[in-house]
């Protein structure tokens, strides 16, 4: 037996990653939609909707998606889960590097800078991990309970 809701909101992720390669972005809003309005606290669906309007070239909806979901975070008491996906969002979004424009011999092709984007990311995600750690660990410490 199959929890159902997992089975949906993975067809309908497959989906619209589908749609996306295809071309077809306005599907696949549409469908990422459709599983944030399924499971609306689902990170991946929430990231990949943000992702579909910033390469549509809507990043002022992108931006929206982010700001959605990290009031939802926030309004649940998830500050640390917040805190993460609002510095993801700032990675992710960030205007093009002036660096890249200065220096067109050096200028990185579409998938290097998706690839080094992506590395951004995980270092401040894992940076933004290992501060959470620290500080409830400081908080238990000053507690006197156990580690």
């Amino acid at each position: 037996m199959t929890e159902r809701p997992a089975d949906d909101l993975a067809a309908l992720l497959a989906g619209a990653a589908t749609l996306t390669r295809s071309g077809n972005r306005t599907a696949a809003i549409a469908t990422l939609l459709c599983a944030i309005d399924l499971a609306p606290d689902d990170r991946t669906a929430h990231r990949r909707l943000a992702a579909a309007y910033a390469v549509a070239g809507d990043r002022d909806g992108a931006r929206r998606e982010y700001d959605r979901f990290v009031a939802r975070l926030e309004a649940r008491g998830s500050f640390d889960a917040a805190s993460v996906e609002r510095a993801y969002a700032t990675v992710v979004l960030a205007p093009p590097s002036r660096l890249a424009i200065a220096a067109p011999a050096r200028r990185l092709t579409a998938d290097q800078a998706i690839a080094l984007r992506r590395v951004g990311v995980a270092a401040f995600a894992i940076a933004a991990t290992l501060a959470a750690m620290f500080a409830a660990g400081s908080q238990i410490f000053a507690s006197g309970g156990p580690l």
